[in-house]
């Protein structure tokens, strides 16, 4: 039987702008990455997690100390926060992004979904413009 692969889980705050997206880390300080449209400033977003990843002292508890505690309501309408799955070898190419939606009555679950998907639509500013 294979060995199962360990994954951490780490909040990430994405907001549309003007310009494109950002995406952080709330949990990590001055992890941030930007992108004309969302897969972009995702992949960029995995980079700089993996990096940063790469960089805390050997063992779990420091590695621990960042991933997933709870998952900010968000207050501004252009900001959502998905959870980035990350395999014990911290490669950015295993990398995964979730959405989560609340517990809620069906048409809820519908506008709550058909409103992110708004926000992480792959639009640039110049289709925008």
């Amino acid at each position: 039987m294979a060995a199962a692969i360990r994954h951490y889980n780490f909040i990430a705050k994405n907001k549309k702008t003007a310009h494109g997206y950002e995406i952080s880390f709330p949990n990590i300080p001055a992890a941030q990455a930007v992108g004309e449209n969302y897969e972009e400033a995702a992949y960029y977003s995995y980079r700089v997690l993996a990096d940063f990843l790469k960089h805390l002292p050997a063992g779990e508890a420091a590695l621990t100390a960042y991933t997933l505690t709870t998952i900010p309501a968000a207050t501004e309408p252009d900001v959502f926060y998905s959870q980035v799955s990350v395999t014990d070898d911290f490669d950015p190419h295993k990398m995964v992004t979730h959405f989560t939606l609340p517990q809620a009555p069906p048409a809820e679950i519908r506008a709550k979904a058909r409103q992110l998907a708004a926000l992480a639509e792959r639009q640039t500013h110049h289709e925008t413009a």
